[in-house]
């Protein structure tokens, strides 16, 4: 599924400079509907086959920011949260940003299956 991890993290990279900002909460969609559409199977394997490589897209992304941003945002973070270390911080927000995108790729999974599925007994009735 490298074409589901390469679409999400085209549009999460793109999003904010040639793409509107609210197409980044799309992007894991996306790339899970895709991966739910291709795979064959059953739900189980669209949401597998939709989360793990969008969850793995958000992890390279998320961690990317960070590296850009770490700084500034661990200094504005530790003005709201007092006593925590800036490496805890940054964990906490890249595992945050792999399970966020690993549940929107689920859901998109199961969306691109269930347009398939139908596709599939539509095609059958007739």
């Amino acid at each position: 599924m490298d074409i589901v991890f390469v679409v999400t993290l085209i549009i999460l990279m793109f999003t904010g400079t040639y793409l509107p900002r609210g197409i980044g909460l799309l992007g894991p969609v996306v790339g899970g509907l895709i991966a739910g559409y291709l795979v064959g199977g059953n739900y189980t394997d669209g949401i597998v086959n939709g989360g793990i490589p969008v969850g793995f897209a958000g992890l390279v992304y998320t961690t990317g920011f960070l590296t850009i941003n770490g700084n500034n945002i661990t200094t504005s973070f530790n003005s709201l949260i007092y006593n925590i270390s800036h490496v805890e911080l940054l964990i906490s927000v890249i595992v945050a940003g792999f399970l966020f995108y690993f549940v929107m790729g689920m859901i998109g999974g199961l969306l691109g299956f269930a347009i398939k599925e139908r596709k599939i007994i539509i095609g059958i009735l007739r």
